[in-house]
């Protein structure tokens, strides 16, 4: 099967992810998004609900849905490494 791939003369550069330094760590910044907002939702749902069952849920719930979620922001997409010729992802 033969594939035409049309070749793109205006190629940008990628961007580079948003990153956090963490201890010195580099982490992606949507998933520090997701720690603060589970840990946020976390002690509102223990002081509201007082169930610790139910804050781990609505927690854990928060912290997939905002780190799902934060990769499909743009800036955090992931990128081709620079060895695929061009056009190819």
């Amino acid at each position: 099967m033969t594939t035409l791939i049309d070749v793109d003369s205006s190629h940008r550069e990628p961007r580079a992810a948003r990153t956090v330094d963490v201890l010195g760590v580099p982490w992606p910044a949507h998933k520090v998004h997701a720690l603060v907002v589970a840990a946020a939702v976390a002690l509102v749902s223990l002081v509201l609900v007082g169930s610790l069952e139910v804050t781990a849920w609505v927690s854990g719930l928060a912290l997939i849905a905002v780190w799902w979620g934060g990769r499909h922001l743009p800036g955090t997409a992931a990128v081709a490494p620079a060895s695929n010729p061009p056009g190819i992802s």
